[in-house]
C-alpha cells in the first residue's frame, strides 16, 4: 500500500505512520531513488523540514521535500 498525498505534503503521512498502533513498517522513497526502510519507530525522527532514519552504519538525514512516496508494508 502506498500513501501519496499532494506533492511535498508528506508530514502528515509520516506522523500517521510513526504513531500507528500497532506500528507497521514503512519505506520512504526519495526523489533521487534512495529508499529507507523504517522497521522500528525508534529508528525514525522528524523535526522542522528534516527526517532522520537510523540505519546500520549510520544515520541518514534528508529534507521532507525530497520525499516522493511512502510505502506501507502489508500486514499478514
Amino acid at each position: 500500500m502506498s500513501e501519496e498525498p499532494e506533492p511535498g505534503d508528506f508530514d502528515g503521512v509520516l506522523r500517521r505512520r510513526f504513531r500507528a498502533n500497532p506500528f507497521v513498517p514503512f519505506e520512504i522513497v526519495r526523489n533521487n531513488g534512495d529508499r529507507y526502510e523504517v522497521t522500528n519507530p525508534w529508528h525514525f525522527a522528524m523535526g522542522g523540514d528534516t527526517v532522520v532514519v537510523l540505519r546500520p552504519g549510520g544515520s541518514q538525514f534528508f529534507r521532507k521535500n525530497q520525499i516522493v512516496a511512502v510505502h506501507v508494508h502489508e500486514t499478514a
